[in-house]
């Protein structure tokens, strides 16, 4: 019986860490390029909530290995430079994250419904044009994971 409640307890204090982990993992990926988000925010009149949930899922919070050889957080498809990354993919190689950040907001600010909601604080319904667009393959359930991304990690 006392070996049953001690092995209860340790199993309850490693998910615990791991769930610790995991936060800490997620809020630091949003201190890590908030700055970066904001600044490209007041540039393009995108959220940064937009910008830092969508480099989020897409990238894994930066550990996905677009993310880590081609400097791609929002999964954007174009040349990889093989010969610069080292890497054959369809995706696109960026020099840095923030220009890969960049890359976004351009490829934002290039759809047509981009005018409308130019300086549109309503981060939901950015998620939903955006994915409209077709930038994922189910756009109801890649809309929902940024929505709710960006409330447990943005505000």
């Amino acid at each position: 019986m006392l070996k049953n409640n001690y092995f209860s307890v340790l199993v309850g204090f490693v998910f615990a860490l791991t769930l610790t982990s995991s936060a800490k993992k997620n809020v630091s990926y949003f201190d890590k390029y908030r700055e970066l988000a904001n600044g490209l925010s007041a540039q393009y009149d995108i959220p940064a909530c937009v910008m830092l949930s969508v480099g989020y899922l897409e990238s894994g919070a930066g550990t996905s290995v677009v993310a880590k050889k081609l400097n791609n957080h929002f999964g954007i498809v174009g040349d990889c430079k093989p010969a610069i990354s080292k890497h054959k993919s369809k995706y696109k190689y960026y020099a840095s994250v923030s220009d890969s950040y960049r890359g976004f907001c351009k490829l934002v600010s290039s759809k047509k419904f981009y005018n409308s909601m130019k300086g549109s604080k309503d981060e939901k319904l950015w998620f939903k044009k955006i994915a409209a667009t077709g930038y994922a393959a189910d756009a109801t359930k890649w809309a929902n994971a940024n929505i709710r991304i960006c409330q447990n990690y943005c505000h």
